[in-house]
This record gives C-alpha cells, sequence and structure tokens, in this order.
C-alpha cells in the first residue's frame, strides 16, 4: 500500500516545451534545470528526444510512391516442324483430352515430352 503523494504528474506540452528550452540554453547543466523543475534527467531527456523526433518527422517529407515503367521483352516461340503422319493405310493413334471447355485432340505417334507439355499447358488452363 502507498502512504505517500502520488508522483506521476501530467505535464503540459507548453510546460515540457519551457523546460527542454530551458535545458538547451548554452552552459546549462540539464541535471540542474532537471531538480529546479522535480523531474528526473532521464525524463527531461526523454522529452528533449520526443520533440526533437517530432521536429525532425515535420521536416522531412513523406515517401512519394515511384513506379517505374515496366518493358516487356518476349521472345517469339518456335514451334516444331509437324510432324510427318503416317501412312494412310495405318490405322492412325488419336488422343482426346477435355478439361473444363478446352478440348485437345492428338493424332499419330506423341513422344512423351510432347504430351508431358501439353498435359502441363491444360493444367494451368484449368
Amino acid at each position: 500500500m502507498l502512504t505517500g503523494p502520488e508522483r506521476r504528474r501530467k505535464w503540459a506540452d507548453d510546460a515540457k516545451i519551457a523546460i527542454v528550452a530551458e535545458a538547451l540554453e548554452p552552459g546549462v547543466v540539464v541535471s540542474d534545470v532537471a531538480r529546479r523543475h522535480d523531474v528526473t534527467p532521464s525524463q527531461l531527456f526523454g522529452w528533449m528526444r520526443k520533440f526533437r523526433d517530432e521536429a525532425v518527422a515535420r521536416m522531412t517529407p513523406p515517401e512519394v510512391p515511384m513506379f517505374a515503367p515496366a518493358v516487356v521483352d518476349v521472345a517469339p516461340i518456335a514451334l516444331p516442324p509437324p510432324a510427318p503422319s503416317p501412312a494412310p493405310a495405318e490405322a492412325v493413334a488419336e488422343i482426346e483430352i477435355s478439361v473444363g471447355g478446352a478440348r485437345v485432340r492428338i493424332r499419330g505417334a506423341v513422344d512423351g515430352r510432347t504430351l508431358a507439355a501439353v498435359l502441363k499447358a491444360l493444367a494451368v488452363m484449368a
């Protein structure tokens, strides 16, 4: 239980500014100013830092977002020449894949890399 008077005081900004201004005078000892006004030197240094930071913040212009133009350079995609179709006498193999609204039909012999590329493209579209 606390029996003494409460030490916490609310200082008006004008009073704090006056005390800080007094402490900033040339040749003045901050501890003496703090003692005269019944505050701790650390509290006085805290006020000095607070007012300095606020003054610097007011002098510093806010950062303006800047945008750089985007340049997209897309090289043309070289497609391999179409594979020759097999002779008509042979039966032609056919793969048909439907995903959503997309339908892909592959006729003839297809290597694994081509089929993997087609399936990957369909997965991206789905």
